[in-house]
C-alpha cells in the first residue's frame, strides 16, 4: 500500500493545507499563491484552497460556525474552491469547483460533499503521483 502524503484525521488540517499548497504549486506552476487559503488559477480566478483525506468526501462547512449557508463566509465570494484530495493510494487529485453548487450537494452530516459530486461539478481536475 502506498504511503499517504497528507496526515489523516482531525488536527492535521493546517499542516495538510500547507503541504498540499506547496505540492499543488509545484505540480501546477500557473497557480499564484495569494495567502495560505487563497490562490489565483487562471482561467478559474481566485480560489479558496483546502486539503482533504477523508475517503467519503470533503467538509465544506463547519458545525457551530457561521459558514453553514452559502454566502455566509467571506471565502464563499471567491470564484471557486480548489480542493486537494489524498486518497492514500499514492495519487493526489486537484479539483476546482464552483462553491455555490457544492453547498447545494452537501449530504455528509449536512456539511460535507461526496467525492462523486465533486468530480461531477469540477471545472478542472488534475491527478498526479506523490513521490
Amino acid at each position: 500500500m502506498a504511503k499517504r502524503f497528507l496526515a489523516k484525521g482531525n488536527g492535521h488540517q493546517i499542516a495538510n493545507r500547507r503541504k498540499a499548497l506547496e505540492v499543488a504549486s509545484r505540480e501546477l506552476p500557473e497557480i499564484c499563491v495569494v495567502d495560505e487559503r487563497t490562490v489565483e488559477f487562471e482561467p478559474h480566478g481566485v480560489c479558496h484552497f483546502a486539503a482533504y483525506t477523508d475517503d467519503n468526501g470533503a467538509m465544506i462547512s463547519t458545525p457551530g460556525r457561521d459558514d453553514n449557508a452559502f454566502g455566509s463566509a467571506d471565502w464563499h465570494a471567491r470564484d471557486n474552491l480548489m480542493m486537494v484530495y489524498d486518497p492514500g493510494d499514492g495519487r493526489c487529485m486537484i479539483f476546482v469547483c464552483p462553491i455555490g453548487p457544492l453547498f447545494e450537494r452537501r449530504t455528509i452530516g449536512h456539511h460535507g460533499v461526496r467525492w462523486n459530486d465533486v468530480r461531477k461539478l469540477a471545472k478542472f481536475t488534475h491527478v498526479f503521483r506523490i513521490e
